[in-house]
């Protein structure tokens, strides 16, 4: 098995057709066909289902791509960090992230490591938890910063914690219980949800409820861009719980929304960085991950930053800056 032919067949799951994946590879038709045929005689398994409309994965191709993936990517990785050692500060950083910190720990973080290694490529994708985990798995991303469950997640991954995300509930201004006291004064009301499931993070508002043993929230949307909820929240009729630390970046008079003087306790969730246990990260990779420990630090210490918890009293200090090439911790 070769990696060009592992290559040719994730063009081939990717792209939907022949033709495409050989457009992408670069190579003929009957070549990539004919990869493809040896791959699938290697391994004694039909890969592809051929159809009038193109080609769609055998249940033994979906289960093949997984690893394929995760090969590919490892080779990549493996490649970009023998380049590092030789002394090319070169390669592609891989950052999967969520709304909270996206807004407030990634940017300083970035510009920092920017400044340093401008011949590297940084590719952020914002998403979901769930969606995250899914892409370290299969190599995609070389690391997260997400809040995750009280349970925590698998032992396939190393979850370093950064900062506590304490939720605030948050309507417009001008919401007819914009006053509210307690979450049961918000029985029947219409919410945001931030997560496609109904447990985790962005479902924390469904615990909080539940905790209580008060009706479940009505979910009307379901939306997990920041962006996309300010708009919902303008027609004063819906709620969204979010992190306190995103809206305390945001003025009232800029958002046109209001933070409900809610009494009971709401959940907190850990922020962390994530990446896989079985892979050691490029060093580039560990020279990103080093900024954003070190913008975690700085601003969960600094005095008025939305990091900091009310009542914190530790002590403020600038990030350490990285010295010239200190890409690790």
């Amino acid at each position: 098995m070769r990696l060009s032919q592992i290559q040719d067949f994730i063009a081939v799951a990717e792209g939907g057709s022949i033709r495409a994946a050989a457009r992408t590879r670069d190579v003929s038709a009957p070549a990539l066909t004919k990869s493809i045929r040896q791959l699938e005689d290697e391994l004694h398994v039909p890969l592809l289902t051929r159809t009038t409309r193109g080609v769609v994965l055998s249940h033994y191709g979906e289960a093949f791509l997984r690893r394929a993936r995760l090969i590919a990517a490892e080779a990549r990785r493996a490649t970009e960090e023998m380049t590092q050692m030789l002394g090319a500060r070169t390669g592609t950083v891989r950052l999967g992230v969520t709304g909270g910190p996206a807004h407030l720990l990634v940017p300083a973080a970035l510009n920092r490591f920017r400044r340093q290694h401008p011949e590297v490529q940084v590719c952020i994708d914002s998403g979901r938890y769930a969606v995250h985990l899914q892409d370290l798995r299969a190599g995609l991303i070389d690391m997260a910063v997400s809040p995750v469950p009280d349970q925590g997640i698998d032992h396939d991954f190393i979850c370093e914690p950064l900062y506590n995300n304490d939720s605030v509930v948050v309507a417009h201004q001008e919401h007819p219980l914009r006053h509210a006291r307690s979450l049961r004064e918000l029985v029947g009301s219409e919410w945001i949800l931030t997560t496609a499931g109904m447990h985790g993070p962005g479902a924390a508002i469904m615990d909080a409820f539940r905790a209580r043993n008060l009706p479940l929230p009505r979910v009307a949307v379901r939306c997990d861009t920041f962006g996309m909820i300010q708009a919902l929240l303008q027609d004063r009729k819906l709620l969204c719980m979010v992190a306190r630390q995103l809206m305390q970046a945001r003025t009232s008079a800029a958002t046109g929304l209001a933070v409900l003087p809610i009494g009971d306790v709401l959940p907190s969730h850990t922020v962390c960085l994530i990446y896989r246990a079985d892979s050691p990260m490029p060093p580039v990779v560990a020279g990103f991950a080093a900024q954003l420990r070190r913008e975690a630090h700085y601003l969960v210490n600094m005095p008025d930053s939305p990091l900091r918890r009310p009542g914190a009293t530790q002590p403020a200090g600038e990030p350490a800056p990285l010295a010239s090439g200190d890409l690790v911790t």
